[in-house]
């Protein structure tokens, strides 16, 4: 990660920090947020985290989900056997 510094006159400054503060963000996110379209930076969405394993996922055909949740029902059970 790299720090940058900006060199703002009074009056730009306080118009970051007002919008930063009405969009409930740090100036360091309002930032980012409003250049990143600009330099063509796609934001994740909401809830997007890392996940290493992504690649490796795909969207299920429709009505495939309950097939799916059907056929691992049985792993979904606690065996209490086990934890004794």
């Amino acid at each position: 990660m790299t720090t940058m510094t900006i060199h703002a006159d009074d009056v730009f400054a306080e118009a970051l920090r007002t919008h930063a503060r009405k969009s409930g963000k740090s100036i360091n996110q309002t930032v980012k947020d409003l250049l990143a379209p600009i330099l063509g930076i796609v934001k994740k969405r909401a809830g997007d985290a890392d996940n290493p394993f992504m690649k490796f996922c795909g969207v299920l055909p429709k009505g495939a989900g309950d097939e799916l949740s059907k056929a691992v029902a049985s792993q979904r059970r606690i065996d209490p056997e086990m934890w004794k």
